[in-house]
């Protein structure tokens, strides 16, 4: 598949993946923060954005997607950047080709089955809210981005995650519709939230081909103290840190620190 993406400077590739419901454009302010010296790459993975839909989206797919982009651009080695659901892919595709990588950050998920314990099956709910809300909703019978907000605003309470929602929206003639494939989500969402698992790579571990780091909101429950210790199983020279009173969209709200980490962390890669 031929992902859409956008680049922002010259140097080094860096390659940034987004999250669930999340495009290339959501990192807009963070590749324009990040020194020149980097080639910002930001992509759309599939079933998002400008990207094509698809029948199916699983991680192997996007893997693969990915690995396509690599060769489109003739990118021999970049430094991979994930949030999310595109943490997991940037994971799977580090795993799977670790001779791209300089190095490996990952914002704000965990390499885990969030399906496994009750505490991590509040995401699993959360998500399922979510796609229902926008599987059910009539766009035709709206005239308007208002009109479509104060309909998911019963939903859709959290209005950090209502605003996320409505970048998603866009006219086409004269109907609105979703630029994600709402439906195959949907459909995808186990898949979506219990694979990339530690355990898959049981054979692999430990990892330490690449630097690894990191980085979770304080306020966040994606990142649990156990997951911690599973991460550092998995790679023994990761580096973790938390960007306190942050939430699992720390790269929106506090985009200086996110960078002031990022960079730290990618400027000491030989």
């Amino acid at each position: 598949m031929n992902l859409f993406y956008r680049t922002y400077g010259n140097g080094t590739p860096l390659v940034i993946l987004h999250g669930l419901y999340g495009s290339g454009d959501n990192w807009m302010q963070i590749a324009r923060m990040l020194p020149p010296r980097y080639q910002v790459i930001a992509v759309d993975l599939r079933n998002h954005g400008s990207s094509p839909h698809a029948t199916s989206h699983t991680y192997p797919e996007m893997v693969t997607d990915l690995a396509w982009l690599f060769h489109e651009l003739s990118i021999e080695k970049a430094h991979l950047l994930g949030h999310s659901m595109g943490g997991k892919v940037a994971i799977a595709f580090a795993n799977d080709y670790p001779e791209k990588i300089l190095s490996l950050t990952v914002a704000d998920i965990a390499p885990k089955n969030y399906l496994k314990t009750p505490a991590s099956a509040i995401q699993y709910d959360f998500h399922k809210r979510i796609l229902k809300v926008l599987n059910e909703i009539d766009l035709s019978q709206y005239d308007s981005r208002k009109a479509v907000e104060n309909q998911l605003e019963t939903a859709i309470p959290e209005k950090l995650v209502r605003q996320f929602m409505l970048k998603n929206l866009h006219r086409v003639k004269h109907q609105f519709e979703w630029k994600i494939n709402v439906a195959v989500l949907k459909h995808s969402l186990d898949h979506i939230i219990n694979s990339v698992d530690a355990e898959e790579f049981d054979d692999r571990i430990p990892m330490l081909h690449f630097p690894v780091l990191f980085i979770k909101g304080g306020l966040s429950g994606y990142i649990q103290e156990e997951d911690q210790q599973m991460i550092k199983r998995m790679y023994p020279e990761a580096v973790i840190v938390t960007i306190e009173d942050a939430t699992h969209f720390l790269h929106v709200e506090k985009p200086e620190e996110f960078v002031s980490i990022f960079t730290a962390f990618i400027d000491q890669v030989k």
